[in-house]
């Protein structure tokens, strides 16, 4: 017994004596300039550049907070001409003035700030997309879990065979913003209730101070179960998720495609949230690196959900540093609705 005791001993202090503090400056983690951009075809290129956050300070267990570089010089290159990118807002946002991305095109970018090693990054913007959006089916639903319409809708977008592509999706619509303040609501004159006298009084709540129209993009409208979307299903369940609607060109390379997607709109509740007239679609040829940058960060975000995946690193395509330049062409047009939708 005696043993087992100067056995247990010799083992508490061995394992207590290899505790070691990290120091995760000591991993070799560094500062790094990080810029985030986009090239559109027909509009003014911009950026945002600030310094990548240590992991942990000295500190223990505080994260460093994102610190902007609003001093940074960032260029764009185009063939032998050359574009600063100068400060237009709040953190270190930028534009490359005097340039106008166009579709086609490839640009060199940039960026230098003291301290940091220089990034660059070789953008190439897509040409512009041949898609519409075609009203294929309307059917009236009458019965007792659904009073009202499904849609159905077919993307057809004219595919090169000979490159590899890339799209997205974003759908927009018209709708009212309020701003609301705490107050008096409504006064109300004394009255009798059950032989009580109930003295006049104030009712105090929220109440609307000002109204906007704004530029909305209704998530929940779409959806589709067409296997050229098998990632992303239920694109549609978070509200960031209209932006990661994405894909690419394998199932129809070459090919007119035939995606098929459908929206409910209900006869029994006012459809309030947007202005059904003013629907629009726009279908974006987007660059790979912006594509693999949302199916890196949707990966990411299942692999925390469930936690059973391998772990993932979110996409970039700054060299020497981290980030991700986006470019893309776009279409716009309507969403047509049919006729007895809108009665």
């Amino acid at each position: 017994m005696k043993k087992i005791t100067v056995l247990l001993y010799i083992f508490i202090f061995i394992f207590t004596s290899c505790k070691e503090e990290v120091d995760y400056e000591d991993l070799g983690v560094k500062n790094i300039i990080v810029i985030n951009g986009r090239f559109i075809d027909g509009e003014t290129p911009w950026c945002q550049v600030s310094r990548s956050d240590i992991i942990f300070e000295q500190i223990k267990n505080k994260i460093t907070p994102t610190t902007f570089l609003p001093d940074a010089n960032v260029t764009a290159y185009e063939g032998s001409s050359e574009y600063k990118y100068t400060v237009v807002a709040d953190n270190a946002m930028m534009e490359a003035k005097g340039l106008t991305a166009k579709a086609g095109a490839t640009y060199t970018l940039k960026a230098k700030a003291k301290g940091l090693e220089d990034v660059y990054s070789t953008i190439s913007v897509p040409n512009k997309p041949q898609a519409e959006f075609r009203l294929v089916n309307v059917e009236t639903q009458t019965n007792e879990y659904a009073h009202g319409h499904k849609i159905t809708y077919e993307l057809n977008i004219q595919d090169d065979p000979n490159t590899e592509d890339y799209y997205q999706i974003i759908l927009y619509s018209i709708k009212m913003q309020y701003q609301y303040e705490y107050g008096i609501i409504d006064t109300i004159e004394g009255y009798w209730v059950d032989n009580v006298w109930i003295p006049p009084h104030e009712v105090y709540g929220f109440y609307i101070v000002d109204s906007s129209i704004v530029y909305n993009k209704p998530y929940e409208l779409l959806q589709t179960d067409d296997p050229v979307m098998n990632w992303n299903n239920n694109m549609f369940d978070y509200s960031e998720e209209n932006e990661m609607n994405i894909f690419n060109d394998q199932l129809f390379n070459g090919q007119t495609s035939r995606i098929k997607f459908y929206m409910y709109i209900s006869q029994e509740e006012p459809f309030n949230r947007v202005d059904i007239d003013s629907l629009e679609y726009e279908v974006r040829h987007i660059n790979k690196e912006m594509y693999m940058y949302y199916r890196t960060y949707q990966l990411i975000r299942d692999n925390n959900q469930y936690t059973t995946n391998s772990p993932y690193m979110l996409y970039c395509n700054v060299e020497n540093g981290a980030g991700l330049i986006a470019a893309w062409s776009a279409v716009k047009g309507p969403l047509r609705l049919p006729d007895q939708v809108k009665q």
